[in-house]
């Protein structure tokens, strides 16, 4: 018998000796570089839901096997919301990742947030209506989204640019529209995971649950862009930090999604 010290090797991860590089984790890293590089005030955020053919109104079906980033097309929406046992479950999951190692730490939120004219948002403590200091006043702009559709899964993901920019003053007028949410928010090595009952006015007894996965530090991550633009490795291959901190993103998302049942 052999003796352990003559045990084989593990694999060379390839003929070349390393990974390639994610390819949806390169594609995504561009995607933001593109639209966020020389941007203040950015919000990168991935909410979980699902692509539905308004055709049908069902869940989109397209002929491939795995998780595949798409071109939006005419009569294509993305749908964030989830049935009320599908966040409970989540919420159990992610109390479970709080107590044991103290890795994730969590805070619950309850907030009203008013629209306005021009893409204006006041956000009020739900208690005393106080506004959100700070940012509790901003108006939110979208710069792009990426849908990525997972057939394996019960839900897909949907990432977007956005930008937050605070606002000086009040709104005068009247709101056009709020809703009240109830957050539960989990934070992990630079990331934050929110899971939210959203209670609107007109449909009080029909509460949305949503969740997202947002990037705490925009600012920081830009830099890791920055760096691995501006000195590209010699081997088109080689991970950067950036890759690294792009794909953990998506793995965060994935992982999630993966836990719920459909």
């Amino acid at each position: 018998m052999a003796s352990s010290s003559s045990a084989a090797a593990p694999p060379e991860r390839s003929i070349f000796g390393w990974d390639p590089r994610d390819e949806t984790a390169s594609i995504v890293g561009d995607w933001i570089w593109r639209y966020g590089r020389g941007v203040a005030d950015l919000e990168i955020e991935a909410k979980i839901g699902r692509i539905i053919d308004s055709h049908t109104g069902e869940r989109l079906a397209l002929p491939v096997a795995s998780e595949t980033i798409l071109n939006m097309q005419e009569g294509w929406r993305f749908e964030s919301s989830m049935s009320q046992p599908q966040h409970q479950q989540l919420n159990n999951l992610l109390n479970s990742l709080v107590t044991p190692s103290r890795r994730v730490s969590y805070r619950r939120v309850r907030e009203i947030d008013y629209a306005y004219r021009n893409r204006v948002r006041v956000t009020r403590d739900s208690d005393t209506l106080a506004i959100r200091q700070p940012h509790g006043i901003i108006r939110k702009n979208r710069l792009a989204d990426m849908n990525i559709y997972c057939p394996n899964q019960g839900f897909d993901f949907r990432i977007s640019i956005n930008t937050e920019t605070d606002v000086d003053e009040e709104p005068t007028e009247e709101s056009t529209s709020h809703r009240e949410k109830n957050r539960l928010c989990y934070t992990h090595q630079g990331f934050e995971v929110d899971l939210t009952q959203v209670t609107r006015p007109e449909k009080p007894q029909e509460p949305l649950h949503e969740l997202e996965v947002e990037i705490c530090d925009t600012a920081a991550l830009l830099r890791l862009a920055s760096a691995a633009k501006s000195a590209p490795a010699a081997n088109p291959q080689e991970w950067s930090d950036y890759d690294d901190f792009i794909l953990v993103f998506l793995n965060n998302v994935r992982m999630l999604i993966r836990q719920v049942t459909p």
